[in-house]
């Protein structure tokens, strides 16, 4: 809370952020180091009085330690809301229809993530599409199995963490701990379109405009799907696998992988074919080419020397850069 607000976001993140802003509206944006590195990427929702900042699960403390370091004078309160909200996250082509079924009462805040959250490549093509919207419902925790009971009702069906994380995979979408965090950049992580090249300096702000420029970019985020290891061996064998290019030579690292079955011919989705292993992981920037296929360094019980990784896409969270807003 406070006037200062969403002002102080906009000369903190990547993003420009409307010191007015519109109440409803969310916007992705990107906190950074000053080395650049990510400190998290946190959706900022427009509630009228006040704005809700959502980080990545755990992510609040250092969120907020980040905001207090760089808070002077400015009007600005922070108030961690996590232990006494619950929060349930709807997906889905049928989400929207559920949230209105299922009357969501007041004082119950309903945000919808950006229709081009979800896995759009910069190399893709239109069969790799855009994952359907995310509503993240937030409400105090004692109301929280009331709100599941009215969301079962209206026919939405719960799944664990087990297949949220493979989901989560599906739709090439980098978490923090494996694909986000200080080890990488915006850039890398394929945030390109969270971040204004058309703003005014923020926290890290030379140095990704710099990378961006000069094409300085090491590395890049892509999505993965893996031949020559079977299904019994596990994903854990397969994260955190080097991966190296024909020479033997390392040329970058498996950061999540999940068991999951392949579209059909017919580009159904992900609830026929055969199981497939695929996964996330960042690789050299001249390597990543998508349709190129890397060799894994496993265990040498794990299928060592036949295991292979094919780059199938290279994820862009949310879309390519984006246009001068007076464009």
């Amino acid at each position: 809370t406070g006037a200062d607000a969403r002002d102080l976001l906009n000369r903190l993140s990547t993003n420009y952020i409307d010191p007015v802003g519109t109440p409803g509206s969310v916007v992705p944006t990107v906190l950074t180091s000053d080395r650049g590195r990510i400190v998290d990427l946190v959706h900022l929702a427009h509630c009228g009085d006040h704005q809700l900042l959502l980080t990545s699960p755990g992510r609040q403390d250092g969120v907020i330690a980040f905001l207090d370091k760089y808070t002077i004078m400015e009007d600005l309160e922070v108030a961690d809301l996590t232990p006494d909200t619950a929060m349930l996250t709807l997906t889905g082509p049928a989400a929207g229809a559920i949230g209105r079924q299922a009357a969501i009462p007041a004082g119950v805040t309903a945000i919808a993530l950006p229709d081009d959250d979800g896995g759009d490549s910069d190399d893709d093509d239109a069969a790799g599409g855009r994952a359907p919207t995310r509503h993240f419902i937030a409400a105090d925790a004692d109301a929280a199995d009331a709100l599941a009971a009215a969301l079962r009702r209206a026919g939405a069906v719960p799944i664990g963490a087990a297949a949220a994380e493979t989901l989560r995979i599906i739709r090439r979408q980098p978490a923090y701990g494996a694909e986000l965090g200080d080890a990488y950049n915006p850039l890398e992580a394929g945030l390109i379109g969270a971040i204004d090249f058309h703003k005014g300096c923020y926290i890290g702000q030379e140095v990704i405009a710099r990378l961006d420029t000069y094409q300085k970019v090491q590395k890049r985020l892509v999505a993965l799907r893996f031949d020559g290891i079977s299904d019994g061996d596990g994903i854990s064998a397969v994260t955190g696998a080097r991966l190296v290019d024909d020479a033997g030579a390392p040329v970058g690292i498996v950061t999540s992988a999940a068991i999951a079955n392949e579209p059909d011919a017919a580009g159904a989705g992900a609830d026929g074919g055969a199981p497939a292993i695929i996964g996330l992981g960042y690789v050299r920037t001249a390597a990543a080419q998508i349709g190129a296929r890397l060799r894994l360094q496993l265990s040498a019980d794990v299928g060592a020397g036949a295991a292979t990784a094919q780059i199938t896409h290279r994820p862009l969270l949310f879309g390519g850069e984006k246009p001068a807003r007076n464009a």
